[in-house]
């Protein structure tokens, strides 16, 4: 069993990969804006990234809510199934 260090709330799971826009399909079960900071974990995935932009039915949205399945900028090939973590707000006092 492999086991992850991950520190935040998840929020998501990828359902697909658009490689061709670098982009991810991710169903919510709490919300998403553009500006959060995430992160991708999965067997083959761990990385981090600030969300550009969310997209619901075509439209750039400025909240992707809980039930929704929205569409993401990527920065790395993600695969389904990955969990997408919320990072908490850090202070940038170093």
């Amino acid at each position: 069993m492999t086991e992850f260090m991950v520190r935040g709330i998840k929020i998501g799971n990828v359902i697909s990969f658009d490689w061709r826009f670098m982009r991810a399909e991710i169903g919510l079960s709490l919300s998403l804006r553009p500006g959060d900071y995430v992160q991708f974990v999965g067997p083959e995935t761990d990385f981090r990234q600030e969300i550009d932009y969310v997209e619901w039915g075509r439209e750039k949205v400025k909240r992707g809510k809980s039930g929704q399945k929205v569409w993401v900028a990527v920065e790395q090939r993600v695969r389904p199934g990955d969990a997408v973590v919320i990072m908490p707000k850090s202070d940038d006092t170093g």
